[in-house]
């Protein structure tokens, strides 16, 4: 049960911290060899082994045949013996939303397809139990509420009219705020749009209480102020998560939040301060349409951080193009259908930057060393952003595009061309064929060749899977499965689904010399499975269970106790 700030779930997440702090180092001289295993090296010979061997810090220094890496261990190496279990490199999420996943969990909790007469009793609730400054929520469908009210903000007041009441949406694109939040920002009197965002209005032309891509930021930033008291609640938020994450044999994130005003930045710092930073994090920083230019990459460039030896670097910039195909914000070669969802105006979808800007800061960001990392949905967005990267900096890269919901086949060649990175979600939601129906309402039959994965990994490009959790789904064997059960469009096998999950991401995050495979002089980076995926039906997949993660030879998940002290 989710509950809300100002309670006390601050205290628990502290006392939580023992549970996933990464064990003690072993003795010096210590080795630690890892037998009766089925180890998938994903070396590019495609190596299989049954052994191999980490020493004390966490490196792997021999990998192969039982037999020949027990020798080179020598007769005082820690042996443990798997049973048969299956050995994988640590999976690498390149796309995630880390610290916003454990807020999300801390705030009031919506469904988004509840009535309305269930979202107003989630809101008093929310407000009873609420004892800070504002009313914060996660979770409503904005265009469900949208087809339930013509005045949210009117519901809303009505519930909470004596305090600011924010609630986000469920994947990250839109807010529902009261009179007193948006009196706050200004919003209330603004003429016009924000830069990089809507204001949904009534026929009176006033604020209808719903905002939609980056005009929710403003308000998310004054609700969740970079305050010492906010930097902890965001840092405790997260530490569920990383055990979550550890859970699911994910050793390596890319969190693409990176809302910097926040204390996220902070909060990340925290975590690697304190020894409970239980992955390697490439973490992006938000590029705000909102903020004077010169302002922002002057500031960018202070944050950014890249020390190859450090868990923690923030080297990459999250640059928005365009939003969502749902809320038909995302940018479209070809209109939208008459009908169906939000009605803003933007029959083609919307920008976040104009083209100049957005190039502009395409180069800047790459020049101070940034990785540059595009929010795309729509072909049209694309195509922009392919064009950004082809103005900026390549030696900061690859560069990539996320989502990639629609392309066009006329730019699968450019990701060759120019080393971008292709990165997609590719999990059950996201390929259910009532959620392709449901975008078929918006862009007809264009919905039918959605995230084209595989043509373009056929036409040079580099793919990788990713779960942009907590807007899809996180388990990386459930995203397998799903990609190897796509018709069209899938992976072709389990190897390059895996490789989509551990490979690829490595060398998307220049560490492909440190992980990615296991291999001599790599971390010891891995996980453990109960089953081994290459050789079950691929319907069981998803279904198999991570048994232990190792992050550099350290045990951050360990369900039975595998590599417990003897």
């Amino acid at each position: 049960m989710k509950t809300s700030i100002g309670k006390a779930g601050g205290a628990a997440a502290i006392a939580l911290l023992t549970t996933y702090a990464p064990a003690p180092a072993y003795a010096a001289d210590d080795i630690t060899v890892i037998r009766n295993a089925a180890i998938h090296t994903m070396a590019q010979d495609g190596g299989e082994a049954d052994a191999l061997a980490i020493d004390a810090k966490g490196m792997i220094v021999s990998v192969g045949t039982e037999a020949d890496v027990l020798a080179q261990a020598g007769p005082d190496a820690r042996v443990i013996d798997l049973g048969g279990k299956a050995v994988l490199p640590g999976f690498q999420d390149a796309h995630v939303h880390l610290v916003e996943a454990g807020v999300n969990e801390i705030l009031c909790e919506f469904e988004p397809f509840a009535t309305l007469k269930q979202t107003r009793e989630a809101v008093e609730a929310c407000d009873a139990e609420t004892e800070g400054e504002w009313v914060l929520g996660s979770g409503v469908g904005m265009p469900h509420l949208l087809d339930q009210t013509d005045n949210p903000v009117a519901v809303l007041d009505e519930l909470v009219p004596d305090r600011p009441a924010l609630i986000l949406d469920d994947i990250g694109h839109a807010a529902w705020a009261n009179s007193k939040a948006l009196e706050a920002v200004g919003y209330d009197t603004l003429e016009g749009n924000p830069p990089g965002g809507i204001i949904l209005r009534n026929a009176n032309g006033k604020p209808n209480g719903i905002v939609l891509e980056n005009a929710q930021q403003k308000l998310r930033n004054l609700a969740f102020p970079d305050t010492p008291e906010n930097e902890e609640f965001a840092y405790e938020s997260m530490l569920p998560t990383l055990k979550t994450f550890a859970e699911n044999g994910i050793t390596t994130v890319s969190d693409a939040g990176g809302f910097w005003p926040q204390g996220h930045v902070k909060a990340w710092e925290t975590a690697e301060k304190n020894g409970t930073l239980t992955v390697r994090a490439f973490n992006a920083l938000y590029v705000y349409p909102d903020l004077p230019f010169d302002e922002q990459v002057e500031k960018l460039a202070k944050l950014y951080s890249n020390d190859p030896d450090r868990l923690l670097k923030f080297n990459q910039a999250k640059l928005y193009v365009d939003g969502i195909l749902e809320q038909r914000t995302g940018a479209v070669l070809q209109p939208y259908l008459n009908g169906p969802g939000i009605d803003h105006g933007f029959n083609s979808g919307f920008l976040y930057f104009e083209t100049p800007v957005l190039n502009d800061y395409a180069r800047a960001l790459a020049d101070i060393g940034f990785k540059l990392h595009f929010h795309v949905t729509g072909d049209r967005g694309a195509g922009l952003a392919l064009d950004a990267i082809d103005q900026a900096d390549k030696k900061p890269g690859p560069h990539r595009l996320t989502h990639l919901y629609l392309l066009d086949p006329a730019d699968y060649h450019r990701f060759r061309d120019t080393g971008t990175v292709a990165d997609f979600q590719l999990a059950p939601s996201s390929l259910d064929p009532d959620y392709i129906a449901f975008i078929r309402q918006f862009i007809g039959k264009r919905a039918d060749r959605m995230m084209p994965a595989a043509s373009l990994e056929k036409s040079g490009a580099t793919v990788v899977m990713s779960s942009d959790f907590d807007a899809d789904e996180l388990s990386p064997l459930v995203k397998i499965e799903a990609a190897l059960e796509r018709p069209k469009e899938g992976a072709a096998d389990v190897r390059t689904a895996v490789k989509w999950m551990t490979v690829n991401p490595a060398r998307l995050l220049n560490q492909d010399d440190r992980t990615g495979t296991l291999e001599v002089g790599k971390y010891a980076d891995l996980v453990i499975l109960d089953k081994d995926i290459f050789d079950i039906p691929v319907n069981e997949i998803g279904e198999t269970k991570v048994k232990a993660t190792l992050l550099q030879g350290k045990p951050v998940f360990d369900a039975d106790g595998l590599f417990a002290p003897n």
